[in-house]
C-alpha cells in the first residue's frame, strides 16, 4: 500500500513539475483592464461575448461591466451567475450554501469553482464533499469572472454538473487604495491596495458579530500579491494568497423552539463556530509556440478548517451532540490548454489537469464543550485525479459551427483509517463526450444545442473503505451527469440583449442532507430539467437594468419505480438589478433577489417558504480621489430563512425525538458605509 501511495504523489509532483493545465482560454493575463484603480464591488450583468459562447447557458462578467451591487457576504459575488443563489445556514465563516439548476449544491458538490485556475472545491472534506469557502476572496480584487451551465465543456471535470466558475484577479493597479466600512452589528472592515503596471496587492481586515444572541465575533484576514511579467502574447504571472478566519457559529434552530417563546437569531450550542485557513501559491503562464497558443497553470495549497457543530441538539441526553469535523491537507496540482493544431476552418485542442491531495487529518468527533470525549472517524487520504481532454472547433460554413469533444478522466485513493490502522484503496476511470452545435441566424442571434456528460467524485472513504454510515457497502468513485440544452443568445438592440435556454440533466446519484451529523449522503439517481432566460439592458449610457429568471423541476428516481421530490431543490429563482452609474458623481444600485418555495421532503407534503430580498447602495464622488458609498442589506426587513431543512432532533428534557423543520434566518435589515481614498 505504501508503494501505491508514493507513485500516486510521484505522478502528481511529475505532471505539477511541467506545468500542465489551465482549462480556460481566457487567462487572467490576457483580458485584463486597466481601469482598476477604484476597484469596487464586483456586480453587474452576467452578460455574455455574443458570437463567442459554445452555449447560451454561458457568460462572462468583467471589469467594464462593473457597477455597483451591494453585497452582504463575499460569496455573493458568484451570484452575478445567471439563476445562482448563495445563502448560509451558520457562522459567516463556513462555506456558503449554494443553488443553482434545481440543485441544493450544499457547499458546492456539483458546482466546479475555480480562482486564478486554482480549484477551490475540495475533494473527501471533512463537511462535505466538494466543500467551495470563497471567504478567502477580496471582491475588488476580482477582474473577471466566466460561467459555464451544464456538462458540456471538456475543460470542466471534477464538480462541474451544474456548471464551472473561474474566476480572474486583477493583474495591474494604476494608484494606491484604502478603504473604511463600518456598520450595525458589529461590521468593521479595513482594505489596503496598491500596485503598478505589474504588480497588486491587497489586505483585508474585517470582523462582524451579527444580529445573533451569540455573537459572532468573526475576524477574518485575507491577503493577496500579484506579479505578471510578459506580455499577452508571451508572459504570466506568479501569486500568492493568504487567508485565516475564525467565528462562532449559529446553526440551524427547530421551527418548535421558536413557536415556544425562542429567539430567531438564537443558539442552542454557544460552542459552535470554528477557524479555517487558506494559503496558496500559483502560477499562470501563455505561450505562443510556432503561431499555437500554449496556456499553463501550476499551484500549491496548504488548507485546514476546524467546525464545530450540532444540528441535532440532544439524541444523546447525556453528553448531548455537538460534534467537531475536521480537515487538514495540502494540494499540489496544474494544467494545460494546448493549441495543437490550427486549420483553415478551425482548431484542434488538448488539455490535461492533474491533482493530488495529500489530506494527513479528516474526521469527525463526539465534543463536549468545543473539547474532544470521542473519536467517531479519523483518516488520512491521498487522492491522485487525472484528466485530459480533446476537442475540435470546426466550422462548417459561414453560419454553422461545431464544437465537439471527449473527456477522459483517471481517480485513485489510499485510505488509512487512523482508528484501526486499516487501509484500503480504490480508483476508476470514467470517459465522458461533449458536443455543441451552434447556429448563426443572423449577425446578433445566434442558436445552440448542447449534449454532454459530466461527473462528480464520491468521498474517497466511501468509494475505498466503504460509505460512512452502518450498512458498508461501498459507493462508486464517479457519480455521472448527463445533459442537454437548447438555447439562444441574440443581440436585440444595440443596448438590449437576451438568452434563454430549455435544459434537462440526470445524475447517477443525488446527495441529501443527513441532519445527525451535518454531511450528505448519496441517494437515487436524480432528473431536472428546466427553463432559464436573462436579459441586459442599458437605455442609458448611464443607466444597466438586468433580470434572470430560472425555473426547475428535481425529481429522485429510486430504484423501485416512481419518483420522489428532492428536499432542498430550489424551484423558482428570481433576480432584477437595476444599477446608477456615473451619473454626474453619483452611483447607485437596487438588487431584488427572489427564491420560491421548494420541497423539505421527497413526498412534497411539508415546503419552505419563498424569500424576497432587496439590497440598495448609495455613492458619492466627493473628489475625483475620495468616494463614500452607503448600503443598506434587506431593505424591506424581510422576515424569512436562508436555509430550511426537516429532519429529526431532539432538545434537552425532550422525551423523545421530534421531527421538525429547521432554519437558518436571513438577517435582518442593516446598514453599513464606507469611505475609499485613492492616491
Amino acid at each position: 500500500m505504501k508503494h501505491i501511495k508514493q507513485s500516486s504523489l510521484a505522478l502528481a509532483i511529475s505532471f505539477a513539475s511541467n506545468l500542465l493545465i489551465v482549462a480556460n482560454t481566457q487567462a487572467a493575463g490576457i483580458n485584463s483592464s486597466s481601469d482598476v484603480a477604484e476597484m469596487t464591488n464586483i456586480t453587474v450583468s452576467s452578460s455574455a461575448h455574443i458570437g463567442d459562447a459554445v452555449s447560451a447557458s454561458m457568460g462572462t462578467v468583467v471589469a467594464e461591466q462593473i457597477a455597483q451591487r451591494p453585497i452582504s457576504r463575499a460569496g455573493e459575488i458568484l451570484e452575478t451567475v445567471p439563476g445562482l443563489i448563495v445563502t448560509q445556514h451558520s457562522g459567516e465563516g463556513k462555506a456558503n450554501q449554494y443553488f443553482l439548476r434545481g440543485f441544493n449544491l450544499d457547499h458546492g458538490t456539483d458546482m466546479a469553482t475555480f480562482i486564478d485556475g486554482m480549484p477551490i472545491n475540495n475533494r473527501t472534506h471533512g463537511h462535505g464533499q466538494g466543500y467551495t469557502d470563497i471567504n478567502f476572496i477580496i471582491p475588488e480584487t476580482i477582474e473577471s469572472l466566466d460561467y459555464k451551465k451544464g456538462p458540456y465543456y471538456g475543460q470542466e471535470g471534477d464538480f462541474a454538473n451544474a456548471g464551472a466558475v473561474r474566476m480572474h484577479t486583477k493583474n495591474s493597479m494604476d494608484n494606491s487604495l484604502i478603504k473604511l466600512g463600518f456598520g450595525q452589528f458589529g461590521y468593521q472592515r479595513l482594505l489596503l491596495a496598491s500596485g503598478t503596471d505589474n504588480l497588486v496587492a491587497a489586505l483585508d481586515i474585517s470582523r462582524y458579530d451579527g444580529p445573533w444572541e451569540v455573537a459572532q465575533e468573526q475576524e477574518k484576514v485575507s491577503g493577496y500579491v500579484k506579479y505578471s511579467f510578459g506580455n499577452a502574447v508571451n508572459g504570466g504571472n506568479v501569486s500568492f494568497m493568504g487567508f485565516d478566519n475564525s467565528w462562532t457559529a449559529t446553526d440551524q434552530i427547530p421551527q418548535r423552539y421558536v413557536d415556544d417563546g425562542g429567539d430567531r437569531y438564537d443558539s442552542l450550542d454557544p460552542d459552535a463556530g470554528g477557524k479555517t485557513h487558506r494559503y496558496s501559491f500559483n502560477y499562470e503562464g501563455w505561450q505562443d509556440i510556432a503561431g499555437k497558443n500554449l496556456v499553463t497553470n501550476a499551484y500549491v495549497i496548504d488548507y485546514g478548517l476546524e467546525l464545530i457543530a450540532n444540528h441535532t441538539y440532544a439524541l444523546d441526553q447525556v453528553n448531548e451532540d455537538e460534534i467537531r469535523q475536521h480537515d487538514k491537507r495540502k494540494i499540489i496540482g496544474g494544467s494545460m490548454l494546448y493549441d495543437v493544431l490550427p486549420t483553415s476552418a478551425g482548431e484542434w485542442q488538448i488539455g490535461m489537469d492533474v491533482r493530488h491531495d495529500n489530506i494527513s487529518d479528516v474526521g469527525l468527533s463526539g465534543t463536549n464543550g468545543g473539547v474532544i470525549r470521542e473519536r467517531v472517524l479519523r483518516h488520512s487520504v491521498e487522492e491522485t485525479g487525472v484528466g485530459l481532454f480533446v476537442q475540435n472547433n470546426h466550422n462548417w460554413t459561414d453560419n454553422f459551427r461545431t464544437q465537439i469533444g471527449a473527456r477522459f478522466d483517471y481517480l485513485q485513493a489510499d485510505v488509512e483509517n487512523r482508528l484501526t490502522g486499516e487501509t484500503s484503496d480504490a480508483s476508476d476511470t470514467m470517459a465522458t463526450p461533449k458536443f455543441s452545435a451552434i447556429y448563426t441566424a443572423s449577425e446578433t442571434t445566434h442558436l445552440f444545442f448542447n449534449y454532454g456528460q459530466g461527473y462528480h467524485s464520491n468521498d474517497a472513504r466511501g468509494f475505498a473503505e466503504g460509505n460512512l454510515d452502518n450498512n458498508n457497502e461501498k459507493a462508486d468513485v464517479f457519480a455521472r451527469s448527463e445533459g442537454v440544452d437548447l438555447g439562444i443568445q441574440s443581440q436585440l438592440t444595440n443596448t438590449l440583449q437576451l438568452a434563454a435556454s430549455i435544459w434537462w440533466l440526470t445524475l447517477d446519484s443525488e446527495l441529501i442532507f443527513v441532519g445527525d451529523d451535518g454531511t450528505t449522503e448519496a441517494s437515487d439517481k436524480s432528473e431536472r430539467k428546466g427553463v432559464e432566460a436573462s436579459i441586459f439592458w442599458q437605455p442609458q449610457s448611464w443607466l444597466i437594468i438586468d433580470s434572470d429568471l430560472a425555473l426547475s423541476q428535481a425529481r429522485l428516481k429510486p430504484k423501485s419505480g416512481g419518483e420522489q421530490h428532492i428536499p432542498g431543490a430550489i424551484e423558482q429563482v428570481f433576480s432584477l438589478g437595476v444599477t446608477m452609474h456615473d451619473f454626474g458623481q453619483w452611483q447607485a444600485g437596487l438588487r431584488l433577489r427572489h427564491f420560491g418555495e421548494f420541497a423539505l421532503n421527497e413526498d412534497n407534503s411539508q415546503r419552505a417558504d419563498a424569500v424576497t430580498v432587496f439590497n440598495a447602495q448609495l455613492g458619492y464622488d466627493f473628489t475625483t480621489a475620495l468616494t463614500g458609498s452607503f448600503e443598506v442589506i434587506n431593505l424591506t426587513n424581510e422576515v424569512g430563512n436562508d436555509i430550511t431543512y426537516l429532519y429529526e432532533s431532539q432538545l434537552p428534557g425532550e422525551a423523545a425525538p421530534v421531527e421538525d423543520v429547521h432554519f437558518h434566518p436571513i438577517e435582518p435589515r442593516m446598514l453599513r458605509a464606507s469611505i475609499a481614498y485613492t492616491f
